[in-house]
C-alpha cells in the first residue's frame, strides 16, 4: 500500500504501508528510493516507466505507449543528470546513495520519473499508486520474486 502526505504546494512524501519513506512528488517528477543497487534501479526505471506512460495513455488519449522506447536499456549522462534510457528515450533520472541522501533524505539508490506538462497533481497521485505497484507489486497480488525491495532508510 502507498501513502501520500502533502508537505507543500504540489510536494507530497510517500511511504509504504510500514510508514517507511519511498518517495516523493515534487512539481513534475515523482521519485522512488531505496533500491538496494543500481541493477534493482534501472529495472525500477523500466518498470515504473513502463506503467507510467500505459496510465497517461489511458487518462489522455495519447498513443504514447504505441511509440513506446524500443531498444537497449543504458545509462546516460547529459551533464547535470544520470539518466536511465531505453534507446534514445529517457526513462527516468537515477540517484546513486550519496545523491538520494543527499537530496531527497532517502537511502539507497533512487530513481526520478519527470511527468509531462499537462499532468496536475491530482493526476501525480494517481500515477504514483500506478508506478508504485508496476515497481514493488500489488498487496493483493503474489509478489514476483524479482519485484525489487527497498532498503530501510537509515
Amino acid at each position: 500500500m502507498l501513502n501520500v502526505f502533502e508537505t507543500g504546494e504540489e510536494t507530497f512524501r510517500l511511504s509504504n504501508s510500514r510508514d517507511e519513506e519511498i518517495g516523493w512528488v515534487k512539481g513534475g517528477a515523482l521519485g522512488l528510493s531505496g533500491f538496494s543497487t543500481e541493477e534493482v534501479a534501472i529495472e525500477s526505471a523500466v518498470r515504473g516507466s513502463d506503467a507510467l506512460l500505459a496510465y497517461l495513455d489511458r487518462v489522455s488519449g495519447s498513443s504514447q505507449v504505441a511509440d513506446a522506447a524500443k531498444g537497449s536499456v543504458k545509462l546516460v549522462n547529459d551533464g547535470a543528470y544520470e539518466w536511465v534510457t531505453r534507446g534514445k528515450t529517457l526513462l527516468a533520472r537515477l540517484y546513486r546513495p550519496n545523491e538520494a541522501a543527499r537530496n531527497r533524505q532517502f537511502s539507497g539508490y533512487a530513481v526520478e520519473f519527470v511527468l509531462p506538462s499537462y499532468v496536475r497533481s491530482g493526476t501525480v497521485i494517481s500515477a504514483a499508486q500506478v508506478v508504485y505497484h508496476a515497481v514493488f507489486g500489488s498487496s493483493n497480488s503474489r509478489k514476483s520474486a524479482s519485484a525489487p525491495q527497498p532498503v530501510a532508510a537509515g
